[in-house]
């Protein structure tokens, strides 16, 4: 499950709506018997903004983290937030899974108590990204370890946004020893995966990938023009037509290099039904309904594949400006597909 807390720790109500919806998600894989990877960004550990009472309220509810550093502030964010769902976080003994980036907004992992990690714990963080990425490394009922990881790429600059997907698939693909690999991010910005898999491009839709653009024709809807706004140049190309007028079309640069590079979007490569996980929060009508969260996968992960989802509750919806997104593997096949890789 890959989740967009939108600013975990500067509000303790909306904090709980964040802890039902986790709870709920956690619930509904123990019935199913299923385990529980939780990959989540946007935990808040930064200096407090001058004027705020929200904050200094908030420390009232919640017992803050003293004078530590930004890194101890993180850590003791996803603590805060793991024993609130029941869920672990510590790859280490007092080690959480976070990931400190240059901002406020850090990434973490949690998973439930069915799964352990089995010693690997990487960080990207500091000049390389805007934000971070953190991966823990888990023993899932696999062959072996696999790989979990959470990224929040930036939210400006395109050509920035593609460098920072080369910076994620360099960490993934790492030598010498490469993991089967599970990644939750909010891409904020444009997929480029094509559907199905292997992937073929659409023959009856406008336009080739799974994800439509929806800075120029809105999903489910006839194809027209959507009017320009300001906003959209932190997610597009733009140019001068021959007539003078501005053209533009979804950037998806940093996508591309992802799927190109061997990550595959689950919901893509299971062609499930287009669903936004943003959109629905107030102020976000000037870009629309999209899909900027995702489960990315290696290949190997994709023939144990069996669903992607969006938690689309009246609940998922109050609680963040993001909708989480839960895709379910089956561990077994994994092994399968990493045998049978080691033996051809």
């Amino acid at each position: 499950m890959t989740y967009n807390l939108m600013n975990y720790g500067d509000d303790a109500g909306q904090a709980e709506l964040v802890h039902e919806v986790i709870g709920q998600a956690r619930a509904a894989a123990s019935a199913a018997g299923d385990a529980l990877v939780v990959a989540v960004q946007e935990l808040i550990a930064g200096e407090p903004r001058a004027g705020a009472r929200r904050l200094r309220w908030c420390r009232r509810l919640w017992p803050g983290p003293g004078s530590r550093s930004k890194a101890g502030r993180a850590g003791w964010r996803l603590q805060t937030l793991a024993e609130a769902t029941g869920l672990r976080c510590e790859y280490e003994r007092n080690r959480p899974a976070v990931a400190v980036g240059s901002q406020r907004y850090h990434p973490g992992l949690m998973w439930s108590d069915e799964l352990s990690p089995a010693g690997g714990f990487a960080v990207v963080s500091g000049r390389a990204l805007w934000h971070a990425y953190v991966q823990v490394d888990l023993d899932v009922g696999a062959l072996e370890p696999v790989a979990h990881a959470s990224f929040h790429a930036r939210p400006h600059g395109l050509n920035q946004r593609a460098d920072e997907s080369e910076v994620v698939l360099k960490r993934v693909y790492r030598p010498p020893r490469r993991r089967a690999t599970l990644v939750g991010l909010d891409r904020n910005g444009m997929a480029a995966d094509l559907p199905g898999w292997p992937p073929r491009a659409s023959e009856t839709a406008v336009w080739a990938e799974y994800d439509h653009d929806p800075y120029r024709v809105r999903h489910g809807e006839p194809c027209r023009t959507v009017d320009w706004h300001p906003e959209f140049v932190f997610q597009c190309r733009t140019w001068i037509n021959a007539d003078g007028t501005r053209g533009w079309e979804a950037d998806r640069t940093a996508g591309r290099v992802l799927c190109d590079g061997g990550l595959v979007d689950t919901a893509a490569a299971l062609n499930e039904p287009w669903a936004a996980t943003v959109g629905h929060w107030p102020g976000d009508q000037a870009c629309g309904p999209r899909r900027l969260d995702s489960v990315i996968v290696t290949p190997e992960v994709v023939p144990a594949l069996m669903s992607c989802e969006v938690i689309a509750s009246a609940l998922a919806k109050d609680a963040s400006d993001h909708l989480p997104v839960v895709a379910r593997y089956a561990p077994a096949a994994i092994a399968v597909s990493v045998r049978e890789r080691a033996g051809g």
